[in-house]
C-alpha cells in the first residue's frame, strides 16, 4: 500500500448545535455541544487511518498547550504518524467554533499555529516520498506553500491531491499551479470560485478545470452525491440515503477515503463509492474527527447497499 501524506490545518473544533442562529446582543442555548480535534488535514488523515490506511503521515502545526496535547494523543490513537507535526511555543493551537442549525454548519476560525507550517517542514516531510505515494494538500495553509508542496510532490513522482477548502479568496496562485494536481476534489462553490464562474453546469465546470491541466476532477455535490471527471470519462455516484445529523465532517471523510482508494490502487468507480459511503456515515453523527467512520462500518454499509440493489434493502424494509 502507498503512503498517504496529508499537509494542512490542525484545528480544535467546538461544535454547537443550536435551534437558531446567533444574533447581536442575543444568547442562544445549544441543544448539544461537542469538543473534538479537527481541521481539514487532521480529519482527512484520521479518516484514511480509520479506513485501514497503514502509513499515514500528517504535516502541520499545533501549540504547546493542552489542546495540542489532546490532538497528538487522538492522532496516535488512530494510527496517524505525527513525527512531522511541529509544536509552537509562541502560537496557540488553532480553534474553530462550528455552529450547526438544521444540519447546516457555520464557522468561526482562529488559525494561529495551523498556518505556521513552513517550507523547511514540508521539504523534510516529503524527503522520503516515493513514486506512487499520495500527497494531499488543503487550503488551510498559505497559497505559496500549497504550490511548494505540490511542486515537491510532483518532482518525487507522488500522486498529488488538492482539496481547495476552505476557500477564502481567488488569486493567481490557484489557477497557476493546477497543472501540478492529479486529483482535484472541490464542491460546486469551490469549483466556481477557482474559475471565477457563476455557472451551475457541473459538466462545464469540470471541463474548464480539466482544461487548466488538472488530470482528474471529483466534484462533491452534497445530497446529490459526487461525480468524477477525466478526459473523455465521467462517473456518477449517488449519495447514500442515511439520516443526517451533522454534515460538518462529511467532506473530510470523503477526501480521506478517496485517498485511501487511490493508495490501494482501486478502480475509480470503487474508490468513488467507498468515499461516498464514508461521507454518508460521517453525516449520521455530530462532530468532525469524532464523526469519522471505521472500515467495518463502511464495509457494512456497502454490503447492505449491494444487497438492496439485488433484493430487499435492510435499511429500507418494505
Amino acid at each position: 500500500m502507498s503512503r498517504i501524506v496529508v499537509i494542512g490545518g490542525l484545528v480544535y473544533d467546538f461544535v454547537f448545535e443550536v435551534p437558531d442562529w446567533v444574533a447581536p446582543n442575543r444568547a442562544v442555548h445549544a441543544t448539544r455541544a461537542t469538543m473534538t480535534p479537527g481541521g481539514k488535514a487532521l480529519n482527512q488523515a484520521a479518516a484514511a487511518a480509520r479506513l485501514g490506511a497503514e502509513d499515514v503521515w500528517l504535516v502541520g502545526c499545533v501549540g504547546a498547550d493542552m489542546l495540542g496535547d489532546d490532538m497528538l494523543a487522538s492522532l496516535n490513537d488512530v494510527g496517524v504518524n505525527t513525527r512531522h507535526i511541529r509544536r509552537h511555543r509562541e502560537a496557540r493551537t488553532s480553534i474553530a467554533s462550528i455552529v450547526v442549525m438544521d444540519n447546516v454548519p457555520g464557522f468561526i476560525g482562529a488559525p494561529d499555529a495551523s498556518r505556521l507550517v513552513d517550507e523547511e517542514q514540508i521539504r523534510a516531510a516529503l524527503a522520503d516520498v516515493e513514486p506512487g505515494d499520495i500527497v494531499l494538500v488543503d487550503f488551510e495553509i498559505p497559497q505559496p506553500l500549497v504550490q511548494f508542496a505540490l511542486e515537491r510532490s510532483r518532482a518525487a513522482g507522488a500522486v498529488t491531491v488538492l482539496n481547495p477548502a476552505p476557500f477564502f479568496t481567488r488569486d493567481s496562485f490557484v489557477v497557476g499551479y493546477l497543472h501540478l494536481v492529479d486529483a482535484l476534489i472541490p464542491n460546486k462553490l469551490e469549483a466556481q470560485l477557482i474559475l471565477g464562474s457563476a455557472s451551475d453546469d457541473l459538466d462545464l465546470l469540470a471541463r474548464e478545470l480539466l482544461a487548466l491541466g488538472v488530470k482528474q476532477v471529483v466534484l462533491t455535490i452534497g445530497e446529490q452525491g459526487s461525480a468524477l471527471y477525466e478526459a473523455g470519462c465521467k462517473l456518477e455516484q449517488p449519495a447514500f440515503a442515511l439520516d443526517v445529523v451533522d454534515t460538518t465532517g462529511a467532506s473530510d471523510a470523503f477526501v480521506g477515503a478517496y485517498c485511501q482508494g487511490l493508495a490501494l490502487g482501486w478502480p475509480l468507480a470503487r474508490t468513488l463509492e467507498f468515499a461516498s459511503a464514508a461521507a454518508g456515515l460521517a453525516c449520521t453523527r455530530s462532530g468532525t474527527m469524532s464523526s469519522l467512520p471505521s472500515l467495518h462500518e463502511v464495509r457494512l454499509l456497502l454490503a447492505e447497499s449491494a444487497q438492496g440493489r439485488h433484493g430487499r434493502n435492510p435499511r429500507n424494509p418494505d
